[in-house]
Order: C-alpha cells, then sequence, then structure tokens
C-alpha cells in the first residue's frame, strides 16, 4: 500500500512539472522519496511507463490539446512542453499519434476536447497492479449490454465511459455480475464508478477501495441504506436523483420581451458582457468560436430587449446511437435571476432539446440547487427519476 501512494505522489509531480524541459527521472524519484534504481522498476511495473515516457505521455497531451485549440505554431508548441528541437517533438508526435503535428492539427481542428481524451491511461494499470484478481473489460461491449439491459438506466453511465474516458474492469472479466469504471481523478489518483446490483459485492467493493467511490442504484435511499446496513457497512453516503425527459411536452412559455435562441460566434461582444469581467473554464468556452462548430454544444443565450441576461449551457453526448442532453445549467447576470423565468428557461431547452432529437437528463435540477435556482425540481415539470447516484468519499 505504501508503494501505491508514492506512485500516486510520483504521478502528480511528473504531472505537474512535465512541461518543464530538465525534468529527470531522478528529480521525480526524489521528489517521491524512491531511490533512482528501485523506482525506475516499481514505476514501470504501476503505470505501464517507463518514468521518462510517462513524462513524454504528458507533455504529447498537452501538445495535441494545443494543436487542437490554439493557432500557435509547431515549434513555439514544441518549447512550450518541454522540447529543446522542433524536429524530437515532431518525431515523437508521430510515433505516438500516427501522424505529424500537422496532420493532426488539420484533421481535428475544429473539434472540441472531450475529458476522455485528457485522462490518464496510467489509472488502469494502476488498478489492476494493486488489485490483480480484476481484468480489463472491452467498454464497447459494456455499453451494448447496458444499453439493451435499460438505457433509461444506464444509458448517462454509458455516455460517462466514453466522454470521461473510463476504463472498466471487472473480477475475471465477468462483467454482468458487476463491474468498476476507473477514472482519472487528475492529481496522481483515481476515482471508482461501480455498477453492481448484489449488495453483498457492493458492501465488499465499499470497504476494500478507500479514496473517493461512486455507485449506482434504481432503489431509493432509504432502501439502499437499508440493505448496507443487514449486511454490515456503515458509511457516509450522498445520494443524487438522476432523471430523464420522458413525458409529453411542457408549457414552455416565455414572460413577455424574454427571447431564447443558441449562441453564436457573433454574440462575443454580447457573452463578455454578460461574464462582466468574469472568467472561467466554461466563460472561455463560450468566447471560444471553435465551440459553436460542434453541433452537439447547445448554448442558449437569454435575451431581453437584446441584452444577454442569461445562459443556458447545454451539451448532447452521443454513444452508440444514444444522444443524451447531459443537464442545463443556468448562470444568470446579477439581478435579474426570478423563480419564473428560471422555471420558463428550463422547460424551454428541454423541448428544444426534445426536437433536436435527444433525451434530456438531469442531474442538477434538485435538492439544495434547485431551491436557489428557481425553486422548483426537474421532476415538477416532468421528468422521471431512473437511477440514483451514491457518492462515498
Amino acid at each position: 500500500m505504501e508503494n501505491n501512494l508514492l506512485i500516486a505522489k510520483a504521478v502528480e509531480y511528473a504531472k505537474g512539472n512535465a512541461l518543464n524541459s530538465g525534468i529527470t527521472a531522478s528529480d521525480i524519484a526524489t521528489n517521491a522519496g524512491f531511490s533512482i534504481d528501485y523506482f525506475n522498476k516499481i514505476f514501470l511495473s504501476h503505470t505501464g511507463f517507463t518514468v521518462m515516457a510517462y513524462v513524454n505521455y504528458i507533455r504529447l497531451k498537452k501538445a495535441a490539446y494545443l494543436l487542437r485549440c490554439t493557432d500557435k505554431s509547431i515549434l513555439d508548441i514544441a518549447l512550450e512542453i518541454g522540447y529543446d528541437s522542433h524536429e524530437g517533438f515532431i518525431k515523437s508526435f508521430k510515433k505516438n499519434y500516427e501522424m505529424s503535428p500537422s496532420e493532426y492539427r488539420n484533421k481535428n481542428k475544429n473539434q472540441i476536447m472531450y475529458l476522455g481524451e485528457l485522462s490518464d491511461k496510467s489509472v488502469v494499470e494502476r488498478f489492476i497492479h494493486t488489485n490483480p484478481d480484476f481484468k480489463i473489460v472491452d467498454e464497447h461491449t459494456v455499453i451494448d449490454y447496458l444499453l439493451e439491459k435499460d438505457f433509461k438506466r444506464y444509458g448517462y453511465f454509458c455516455t460517462t465511459i466514453k466522454y470521461c474516458g473510463l476504463k472498466i474492469v471487472a473480477p475475471d472479466a465477468d462483467f454482468e455480475k458487476g463491474f468498476i469504471g476507473v477514472g482519472d481523478a487528475g492529481n496522481g489518483k483515481y476515482y471508482l464508478e461501480i455498477q453492481t446490483n448484489d449488495f453483498n459485492l457492493l458492501s465488499e467493493w465499499l470497504r476494500r477501495f478507500t479514496g473517493r467511490k461512486t455507485f449506482y442504484s434504481n432503489l431509493d435511499e432509504h432502501i439502499v441504506r437499508s440493505h448496507l446496513e443487514k449486511i454490515g457497512t456503515d458509511i457516509e453516503i450522498s445520494v443524487t436523483p438522476q432523471a430523464l425527459f420522458l413525458d409529453d411536452d411542457i408549457n414552455d412559455e416565455l414572460p413577455e420581451g424574454i427571447v431564447i435562441r443558441k449562441l453564436c460566434p457573433t454574440d462575443k461582444s454580447s457573452i463578455t458582457k454578460w461574464a462582466n469581467g468574469k472568467r472561467d473554464s466554461y466563460i472561455d468556452h463560450l468566447l471560444n468560436e471553435q465551440h459553436y462548430l460542434d453541433e452537439n454544444n447547445l448554448e442558449y443565450g437569454v435575451f431581453e430587449k437584446d441584452e444577454l441576461i442569461a445562459v443556458a449551457g447545454c451539451g448532447i453526448d452521443e454513444v452508440h446511437g444514444l444522444r443524451l442532453n447531459n443537464c442545463c445549467s443556468i448562470r444568470f447576470v446579477k439581478g435579474k435571476e426570478n423563480n419564473k423565468i428560471y422555471h420558463s428557461i428550463f422547460t424551454w431547452v428541454t423541448n428544444d432539446i426534445v426536437k433536436n432529437g435527444a433525451i434530456p437528463f438531469d442531474d442538477l435540477q434538485n435538492g439544495e440547487y434547485a431551491r436557489s435556482h428557481g425553486n422548483f425540481t426537474s421532476t415538477d415539470v416532468g421528468y422521471q427519476i431512473t437511477n440514483y447516484r451514491y457518492d462515498v468519499e
């Protein structure tokens, strides 16, 4: 167990310092508390990478992001990610991506990267190293199985496998009894998404694994807690309903003077005014013209007398033919929010998503968030709870 924690520390340090051209395996080993001779061997066995191969992997992921999302020259990117020469970078990139940086840019220039493309592929290697009774299961097989079994319950999890880069593992590759999605927590650690209907197995896995875990059930909190208590599992859990809109059209009449439409690159000045000097990753997306080239990004602007007063952020995730909207987050200019307009925007967007041929999904408009964002839940307007997510820290 001590080595697992030290390797996680080494991975975090490598991620944070990979773009430093002077970083060495010795630097990473020293920071993690290993001798260099021992470290190379144990790092490889835990992660599937040699130390410097891992550093290079992190650099090339950063390069791929810069090639797709910026107009920086290839030389500038090479220098930024820690390469001393243009030629060395091109050779390394081509070996990893089987195309040159220029070819990669031309192929992917108009495509926004999702989390799965940025996730660290060493996480599943580290999980299996410490849990050798688990095997990797083909995620496409799992997605097909779950969608056929119950798309209402498992659909959102299937999109998570794709868009968050979850790797599926199961004991002896038997995923029908239960399996785990291993994800990148971004700090050298991994998190687990557990799927099983067997409460004895669930209890065993919750006790066995430390760190952040999530499990799913279509049973409500009282029943789940009762099952876990019967088999002696005393854990702290928080519960979030997951709902799909499976009803007829709902009333989406807007207040007088309010207009909703999809945002586009020509709205940049309105978005900048709406942001009022604030910058975060979502605002950066809204100001990035490439964001609007992806037809699955549905960013709605709420206008009052041609002034942008709110933005409703959505996005359609598609996997194996299932098209599912991932929530609707509504952000207002201060002073413009009120319960009636929250409700109107939410219902209008729900109907528009249906018109776009997708199923609206929600696990946001409930609980404390709902009370402070319109004081209604998604189930109040026709969504149906199909699953519950249980988070365990």
